[in-house]
């Protein structure tokens, strides 16, 4: 047992080293299973005396605790709901053919999104965008071939669209200017960023850093801005904090909300049938966005789980 806790340490105090190399970043999203290790490692440590592996296990499950808590706790909730029209925002991760095609289908139907974008879609999808066009009019060309793609989908046209391939041909960065209710109108930008690994993690830091700098560029417009995607990063690294830093923006899971949440809205990719989840999908918003509700939705036969936004934009 006492190896255990020194290998957990170990892992633990390498995490800490993530700017260093990416494999070290890769650690840090796995915070949380590092914390409820820890603790059971601490418990069964005192059952059986031994005292200094106890220790350890409490050292680790501590450090842990203090990355995780800010993004998991349940934020306080706004007891005085702000004025005027909420618009509901879907994002989600097809994974492909994967997507249980009816449960997309009751997806849309049953939250009746303002706005919607979808990445990773295939020509198997396209019957049911089909079928929802009626609530949602407005469809972009689907992506095809590119994994990395979004798509999005309106009940008004956006009044303004472009793909911004500044970062390469497969890495778009959405850039759209909505008005989806009467007053109110905001920039939303959408991502899927390229995945942590040897040859894609500096890719990847190079378009959050442009995502944000196009986010910030907005901002100094005086224009509220929503961020997107599936950022193929938890906020327990430093890259989710120096993306937080660089665009201006605040990550919505954390921000107080109109309705109170019951649990932390914090897993939305989960590893085959491991019960490993992570959250790396995300929506990080300006000051003029008012949170109403975050949910994290409904298996949909992805290996992602949707986000589901209730906003109200000020004027």
């Amino acid at each position: 047992m006492t190896m255990s806790v020194v290998g957990l340490a170990l892992v633990a105090a390498l995490s800490r080293l993530a700017t260093r190399h990416w494999a070290f970043e890769l650690l840090t999203h796995f915070n949380v299973y590092f914390l409820l290790i820890g603790f059971l490692l601490v418990l069964a440590a005192l059952v059986l005396r031994q005292w200094w592996t106890a220790g350890l296990s409490a050292l680790v499950a501590a450090a842990s605790f203090a990355v995780v808590w800010p993004h998991m706790h349940l934020p306080p909730t706004d007891l005085q709901p702000q004025p005027g029209p909420v618009v509901r925002l879907l994002w989600a991760n097809l994974h492909h053919a994967n997507t249980d095609l009816a449960a997309l289908r009751r997806l849309i139907e049953a939250e009746k999104p303002d706005i919607a974008v979808f990445t990773e879609l295939d020509p198997a999808h396209d019957a049911v965008l089909r079928d929802v066009r009626e609530l949602l009019p407005f469809q972009s060309p689907p992506p095809r071939g590119n994994v990395f793609g979004v798509m999005l989908l309106a009940r008004k046209p956006p009044e303004s669209l472009t793909f911004d391939r500044t970062m390469g041909e497969h890495a778009p960065l959405m850039v759209a200017r909505l008005c989806p209710a009467d007053s109110g109108c905001f920039t939303l930008l959408g991502l899927h960023a390229w995945r942590p690994g040897r040859s894609w993690t500096e890719a990847r830091d190079r378009q959050l850093a442009h995502a944000a700098a196009v986010a910030r560029r907005h901002l100094d417009k005086g224009e509220r801005v929503v961020l997107v995607g599936d950022l193929n990063l938890t906020p327990f690294s430093p890259v989710f904090e120096r993306l937080i830093t660089q665009s201006g923006l605040w990550d919505s899971n954390v921000l107080p909300a109109e309705r109170p949440r019951t649990s932390p809205s914090i897993s939305t990719w989960r590893l085959a049938n491991t019960g490993i989840g992570l959250p790396i999908d995300h929506a990080l918003v300006s000051a003029g966005i008012g949170i109403v509700s975050r949910r994290v939705g409904p298996d949909i036969g992805s290996d992602h789980h949707p986000l589901i936004l209730d906003l109200k934009i000020a004027p």
